[in-house]
């Protein structure tokens, strides 16, 4: 069969943390999928966060992942705790998340609420999902 020391299960080894950016005053990760020829997702995410009160650079921990890379968030969570952590185009299963996440709606899991959305280069010229968006921000971090 195998031997104790052959790896038989794949295990997400990247670790957000190792290349986020961000001072992380509020707590807040922001996980978004790495998009080539995409320069001006930061510029909108940055817009959309500063309408929520939140400054990317200050406010969070901001990490792109590549497509198809598995990272294991909840270790992430453990090294560095969130009170939020909104996701941009990444599934949940490869943040090492088993769960259905509903998109553009908050919920609470791991001792943290989340939040799950498109990618930025989908919400950017879509005025719906962008309302959306809009709409669970609001819930998250103006509504208190």
């Amino acid at each position: 069969m195998f031997s104790p020391k052959e790896l038989i299960f794949a295990t997400p080894t990247g670790l957000p943390n190792e290349i986020a950016k961000g001072q992380f005053a509020k707590g807040i990760w922001i996980l978004a999928l790495a998009e080539s020829n995409q320069s001006g997702n930061t510029d909108f995410l940055k817009k959309v966060l500063s309408a929520a009160q939140l400054d990317l650079e200050r406010d969070t921990l901001f990490a792109e992942i590549p497509e198809s890379e598995p990272v294991d968030m909840a270790a992430s969570l453990r090294i560095k705790p969130a009170a939020q952590v909104l996701v941009f185009g990444i599934p949940p299963k490869q943040l090492g998340l088993h769960l259905n996440a509903p998109v553009f709606q908050p919920f609470a899991f791991y001792g943290t609420t989340w939040l799950f959305a498109d990618a930025l280069s989908v919400l950017e010229p879509d005025k719906t999902k962008k309302g959306l968006l809009w709409t669970a921000l609001k819930t998250m971090f103006l509504n208190s």
